[in-house]
Order: C-alpha cells, then sequence, then structure tokens
C-alpha cells in the first residue's frame, strides 16, 4: 500500500517534490501487453514519464491533463488501468474523475496518485473504489509498475476466462443439439424397421387416433362431426351433454382437443376452457357457437392462454372445420413425435445426460462467479 513504501513521519503531509529519476527504471517484461493505460495528471512530465515507464513493458498509454478529454476517453475506449492525480485539476479533483471512471467503467481498475501523505485522502480514494493509492516518490516507481501490470494482467485473465467459460457453455449446448438431431435419425429408423417388421403394428405416428371431446348440450352434434371427421381417418369423439360432465371427461381421460359450446346449462363455455386448459394444458381447447337459426353463422375459435384465434370467423356447418381440425391434428402429431424423439434420447444417453447437467450447472456457477468479478 502506499505507506509501505518510502515512508516520512507521520504528521509530515508537505509535499513531495516530482524529480524526474522518478521514472528511470530499467526495462521489465511484458506480462500484459496490449493493454490500454489511461493516465491523468496536470503534470506534463508525469504524463511523459509514466508514458515512457509503461510502454518499456508492453502496455500503451493515453495521457492528459484536462479532466474533460479523460471523462471523452473514458465514455468511448477501454483501459484496462487508470492513474489518476489526486490533485488533477484542482486539490481533490480526482476523486471526482475516481468517481465518474467507476461509475461509466466498472471493469477498469483506478490507482490514485498524489504528492501528499494524507490518511484522508487515502480513505476516501479507497472508498471511492480505488484499488490503490502511490505517492509519487522514486522509491515507489517499481511497486506502481509492478500494481499496473498485476492490475491489467488480472483484468485480462478475467475477462479471458469469462470468455472461455461462455465458449464452453455454447460448445456443450450445441453438442447436446446434435446428439438429439442424431437421436432423432435413429428413432425414425427404428419406427421404418418395426413398421416393416412387424404387420399390423403403427409404424408411423401419422396413424395414431386423435381423441376429440364435444360438449354440447345437443345430442347431434357429435354425429355431425363424425360425419366429417370419421374414426377409419383416426377421429375418436366423445360426448358431453354439461360443463360438470366435460370436466370430469378430461379429467379421467385427458383427450386431445375439447370442443366446448359457448353457452352450456350448467357453465359459460369459457369458464369450461380456461378450467381444461388450467389442469391439462396440452390440450387444443375451442370454444364455438353453432348458428342458431337458418341463415345465421355462429364461430370457432382456438383459445391459447391470452391468445384468441379465430379459427372459422362464420361457422355455419361441421365441413369447415375439416382443415383446421387436420392442422391442429399435425401439430399434435408433431409434438408427440417431439416428446418420443426426447424420450428415446433420455434413455439412450442417461448416464452422459446426468454428467452433462453436473458439468453444466458448474461451469454456470464459475461463469457467474467470473461475472461477478468483473462487476
Amino acid at each position: 500500500m502506499w505507506w509501505a513504501v518510502g515512508r516520512k513521519s507521520a504528521g509530515d503531509s508537505r509535499p513531495v517534490p516530482n524529480r524526474s529519476k522518478f521514472f528511470r527504471v530499467s526495462d521489465a517484461p511484458a506480462t500484459a501487453a496490449g493493454q490500454e493505460i489511461l493516465v491523468v495528471d496536470g503534470d506534463e512530465q508525469v504524463v511523459k514519464g509514466l508514458d515512457r515507464l509503461l510502454t518499456r513493458v508492453g502496455l500503451t498509454v493515453t495521457g492528459t491533463g484536462d479532466h474533460g478529454r479523460a471523462r471523452d476517453q473514458i465514455l468511448n475506449k477501454y483501459f484496462a488501468v487508470a492513474l489518476l492525480d489526486v490533485d488533477t485539476p484542482t486539490p481533490g479533483g480526482g476523486l471526482e474523475l475516481l468517481q465518474f471512471a467507476r461509475d461509466k467503467a466498472p471493469l477498469m481498475s483506478v490507482i490514485m496518485m498524489t504528492n501528499r501523505r494524507s490518511f484522508d485522502t487515502a480513505v476516501k480514494s479507497f472508498r471511492g473504489g480505488a484499488i490503490d493509492v502511490v505517492l509519487k516518490e522514486p522509491e515507489v516507481v517499481p511497486y506502481l509498475r509492478e500494481r499496473v501490470l498485476d492490475a491489467a494482467t488480472e483484468l485480462r485473465s478475467t475477462i479471458d476466462r469469462t470468455a472461455l467459460l461462455e465458449e464452453i457453455s455454447e460448445s456443450h449446448e450445441d453438442f447436446l443439439l446434435k446428439m438429439r438431431e442424431m437421436s432423432k435419425t435413429i428413432t425414425d429408423m427404428e419406427d421404418r424397421i418395426l413398421g416393416r417388421a412387424k404387420t399390423g403394428e403403427r409404424a408411423a405416428i401419422s396413424s395414431d387416433p386423435v381423441d376429440v371431446l364435444v360438449a354440447d348440450d345437443d345430442p347431434e352434434a357429435v354425429a355431425r362431426f363424425q360425419r366429417v371427421l370419421p374414426e377409419r381417418e383416426g377421429w375418436h369423439f366423445f360426448a358431453a351433454f354439461t360443463g360438470g360432465e366435460a370436466l370430469d371427461h378430461v379429467a379421467q381421460q385427458r383427450p386431445h382437443i375439447v370442443i366446448v359450446k359457448e353457452h352450456l346449462p350448467d357453465l359459460p363455455g369459457t369458464m369450461v376452457v380456461k378450467s381444461v386448459k388450467s389442469g391439462t394444458p396440452d390440450a387444443i381447447t375451442l370454444l364455438y357457437a353453432p348458428p342458431v337459426r337458418k341463415g345465421e353463422t355462429g364461430f370457432v375459435r382456438m383459445l391459447d392462454g391470452s391468445r384468441v384465434i379465430n379459427l372459422v370467423p362464420s361457422y355455419s356447418a361441421p365441413e369447415q372445420l375439416v382443415s383446421a381440425m387436420n392442422e391442429i391434428r399435425e401439430a399434435l402429431q408433431q409434438q408427440a413425435k417431439e416428446r418420443r424423439y426426447l424420450q428415446a434420447f433420455r434413455q439412450r444417453n442417461f448416464e452422459f445426460l446426468q454428467r452433462y447437467n453436473a458439468i453444466k450447472q458448474r461451469v454456470a456457477a464459475q461463469l457467474e462467479q467470473s461475472k461477478k468479478e468483473r462487476r
């Protein structure tokens, strides 16, 4: 720390004059080559001396004695370390620039420089976020140089480690996705082999039946739907004549699609739909209003959370639903296929996935820690 070198008597607060030999040191190895350092000091000789000192060890220096230019540099350039004179441009003025630097460039390490041995100045500097406070004395030069190099190297190491962890995390995700794609291919091959080897068994998901519950107090409602969506094509219809009956059926049978009439004897259709989605979120829910009189039209809407999709804005006959129902069926089949892919992948790679998740959690924890250190 600043009081550990070149110490005078405890009560001595007199300025220490700058001397040119303050900067006469031998070259040091470049351990943070290429990092940029900002030097802010009203004494031009100090700026030039620090430029020579730090350039020798592979650092790039930007120097100024103007606070306005210093602020502009902090806002528009990246610096690993800033060396700020406590008394530039006025006594204590460097502390204001320190606060600005910590607010606008939190990754940048700040070292305060001073001619005065003042405990109060040191305390304010450390509280303001400076990593060190050094005296402008010849004996301090080697320490200052090493302090700058250490800070620049430490920041580069932190940034490099963070970047590496982020790359590892992304690579792990890419690797897992590629494995899942390979697993899909294997599953599809198994389906085709199974379909050729075992007659009478379904080899493709496209032939899986779709269970449809129709909640309508009209006894003929299900029959009308069955005429256009027959069982031989995989449509299995079930009837419920009240909202309560529909909810009981959903809880026990979990149909794929639930078609609910807008007005039921006991419950509003919207309430039934919301209850179905709450208990069986995977179910496709349709709210429909059949035409009341000849020549009138109703509607068919799909309710998905807060979204309302008008499937048939002017509904008059079940034939209008065929196209939409087939699209819904395809979507359900794709979802079922994806679930089978995932299930097969987990079964084939159970032990690997356990190890993968453990490593992923460790990488995520290290990445979070690294980001905290950068902040």
